[in-house]
């Protein structure tokens, strides 16, 4: 079956992702065809953080629109997060620092679960999902600079095929299949989605899902 509570999906989590701690085990996603040897020799290190809050009506997911003004991928539906900077130590720690500057998420208040298969973007960017459960009192405290606004999306919603819809368009001279969930007027596609996808296809088996 599909998405059943947020006990499973953490139980799944913790089986069939990478520990927050050790070496990574699956393998790299994304659109690294897109990249050329020069791209691919100078790809950047990033991380987000997958924050998920368990709220009484359900746990939700927390995403965020980028401004306008960013460089990559302005006005996107995005997770906290961004490039591995020289203070961090690894990617978790760079997904909460992000976390912390974009949305104010504590980062001692954090539950880390897993960490998702690496995503290679077509920027050329290598993003290390790291899922982390926050509290559920959790107010977001979006930075204007970095955050145009932020909302939040049921878990169930984001671990059901049946919303995962399928598209592609020319980018590069290439053709690129992507998918896209609308939820509630906000449009998650692209690179956030191409992440929630893969946790789905990792964590729910064919086979598995009930539409």
């Amino acid at each position: 079956m599909a998405f059943v509570d947020l006990d499973d999906f953490l139980a799944r989590a913790r089986l069939r992702l990478d520990p927050v701690g050790g070496e990574e085990r699956l393998s790299e996603g994304g659109d690294i065809e897109f990249l050329d040897a020069d791209g691919i020799a100078n790809i950047r290190r990033a991380a987000v953080l997958v924050p998920i809050i368990p709220r009484e009506g359900g746990p939700t997911t927390l995403l965020t629109h980028r401004p306008m003004t960013m460089k990559a991928h302005p006005g996107q539906v995005a997770f906290p997060g961004g490039k591995v900077d020289p203070v961090d130590a690894d990617e978790i720690e760079a997904a909460l620092r992000e976390a912390e500057e974009e949305v104010g998420v504590n980062p001692d208040e954090v539950k880390l679960i897993a960490r998702g298969a690496p995503y290679i973007t077509g920027t050329g960017f290598r993003i290390v999902p790291v899922l982390g459960v926050l509290p559920e009192g959790f107010v977001p405290r979006p930075d204007p600079v970095e955050v145009d606004s932020v909302f939040e999306t049921p878990l169930s919603f984001l671990m059901k095929a049946a919303n995962h819809q399928r598209q592609k368009t020319s980018w590069k001279g290439q053709m690129r299949h992507y998918y896209e969930m609308p939820y509630d007027g906000h449009r998650i596609w692209g690179v956030t989605a191409g992440i929630i996808r893969a946790l789905y296809e990792r964590l729910y088996e064919p086979g598995e899902e009930v539409v």
